[in-house]
């Protein structure tokens, strides 16, 4: 089984979307950040995603207002792209979540047409959230195994946003213990 796979089909689309949001950001490598924006497109956080995506310099919709500038709906063009192919790119099943063995320390996420190395923290998020599944005795990690490995590093990115925002880190982490 991949890394990618031994998450639920819904963790899955949420690292895909980190891995989307820190490409259109223009971001070399996902972080933590990333994945706690993902996250909070998905479920509850402690802090809304569009204060996420401010504070982590995630513009919302650089592609759609440069397209919008041309007279182009960037909905649309996705829209007839989905139809003429009929794939996404956005779809999990695309998408690969490797460990490079001869770099054990590089984890790689790629898809149609991307492929982005996680940093430190990023990778240390995933491999978090996978032990605390394995731990538990589960057979994938879902939102809460990954809220929990964005909140084990108290020095993570993840987690100074959601301090600079004033959320109870201590409080969302009990809570994401309480969940599982």
């Amino acid at each position: 089984m991949t890394m990618l796979g031994r998450f639920t089909p819904e963790a899955r689309r949420t690292i895909v979307r980190a891995g989307r949001l820190a490409a259109e950001a223009g971001r070399p490598a996902l972080g933590d950040a990333f994945l706690l924006l993902a996250l909070a497109e998905a479920r509850p956080v402690g802090a809304s995603a569009g204060d996420l995506r401010r504070e982590v310099g995630a513009p919302e919709g650089r592609d759609r207002a440069l397209l919008a500038v041309l007279g182009i709906d960037a909905d649309e063009v996705r829209r007839r792209a989905r139809e003429a192919t009929a794939t996404r790119p956005d779809d999990p099943a695309l998408w690969t979540l490797r460990r490079s063995p001869l770099r054990p320390l590089r984890v790689t996420l790629s898809g149609p047409g991307a492929a982005m190395v996680l940093d430190g923290s990023g990778r240390k998020a995933v491999e978090v959230a996978l032990w605390t599944c394995r731990r538990s005795r589960r057979a994938r990690a879902g939102h809460d195994d990954l809220l929990r490995g964005l909140l084990a590093d108290g020095a993570g990115e993840a987690v100074g946003v959601l301090r600079r925002l004033g959320v109870d880190v201590g409080e969302l982490w009990a809570g994401s213990r309480g969940a599982a």
